[in-house]
């Protein structure tokens, strides 16, 4: 009963901030939802590499909603700061887990794609580069929104990039890049 009762809060809080956002002219709105990015297209699947817990929100004061355990496939569609946001294809409720307790799918197709030349992207909005391609690895330095980075590599929807001080290679997650008309 509890969970059903958020569900209903949280749908009526997004219904809202879209009818506050986006006025109730349809052909605004219509426009204004298509401006919204698609999570389907962002959505990423990691393997769990110990138990974890699922929360309500992005921390550990936030109430446990459900236990995933090790060797578990879990889809996130976004992070907020080191806490990842996963859905479920079974209809439970979306929740919280540490970006630390999950790796990169092996079942998931390892194809590592090179850029033809660098390529010249930025960042869209402050993000971690990682020694690796995966939010298991290390944070190696950050980044803020807007910064530019040249991107050698795609791994598996992260981007390689090359330091610009000379540093090794690094990694940042690609939803948080974008290409610029840069060469």
């Amino acid at each position: 009963m509890i969970r059903y009762r958020s569900n209903i809060a949280v749908g009526l809080f997004l219904a809202s901030l879209v009818l506050g956002q986006f006025g109730c002219k349809e052909k605004e709105k219509v426009e204004g939802l298509r401006a919204l990015p698609d999570l389907n297209e962002h959505a990423r699947t990691y393997q769990t590499v110990e138990n974890t817990k699922v929360r309500t929100g992005p921390g550990p004061q936030f109430k446990v909603i459900a236990d995933v355990p090790r060797d578990a496939k879990v889809t996130a569609v976004g992070r907020d700061g080191e806490w990842l946001l996963i859905v479920s294809k079974k209809g439970n409720a979306p929740g919280f887990i540490e970006m630390a307790s999950v790796q990169a799918d092996a079942g998931e197709s390892r194809e590592s794609t090179k850029a033809a030349t660098e390529s010249k992207y930025q960042t869209t909005g402050d993000t971690q580069v990682r020694s690796g391609p995966g939010p298991h690895y290390p944070v190696v330095a950050e980044l803020t929104k807007n910064t530019k980075i040249t991107v050698v590599e795609n791994d598996n929807g992260w981007l390689k990039v090359e330091s610009k001080r000379g540093n090794k290679p690094g990694y940042v997650d690609a939803s948080f890049a974008r290409p610029t008309q840069e060469r």
